[in-house]
């Protein structure tokens, strides 16, 4: 096939699909919290939570990068839900605060393709968050 032809209808596939993720948005939108905000709490203690994060077990929900920003906060990278092998490329501030127990603020940055959610259901979100950490929704 003729690499012009390729490219065409490569580009027009992406096309579709970024005009259907974007009709699905309204549905969607009122899953998540405001803003995209997701909250959780975990009895664990901060360094706990800590250590949790930088281990990376094949169990995991989700392969992840979590990186800290100069800020302060952490940037948290979904880049493939493993049950699946579905390949991610959503990005979230990660925020841990210490108190009787660790909060655990997830602001929804980006999603592939400029999507204003995360493209997998909340539930897929919360089962990481109950693996990793031991932390369940507030928010």
């Amino acid at each position: 096939m003729n690499t012009a032809v390729s490219i065409v209808l490569l580009a027009a596939v992406l096309g579709v699909i970024v005009f259907l993720l974007s009709r699905r948005e309204n549905g969607r939108r009122s899953q998540y919290g405001p803003s995209g905000l997701s909250e959780f709490r975990t009895d664990l203690p901060l360094d706990e939570c800590f250590d949790r994060l930088d281990e990376h077990p094949d169990t995991d929900e989700f392969l992840y990068e979590c990186r800290r920003e100069k800020d302060g906060g952490f940037l948290l990278h979904l880049t493939l839900h493993q049950p699946t092998q579905q390949p991610l490329d959503t990005l979230y501030s990660l925020r841990l605060d210490p108190g009787r127990q660790t909060v655990v603020t997830l602001i929804f940055i980006r999603e592939a393709f400029g999507y204003k959610e995360p493209l997998f259901p909340q539930e897929m979100l919360d089962k990481f968050m109950q693996q990793k950490l031991a932390a369940h929704r507030t928010k």
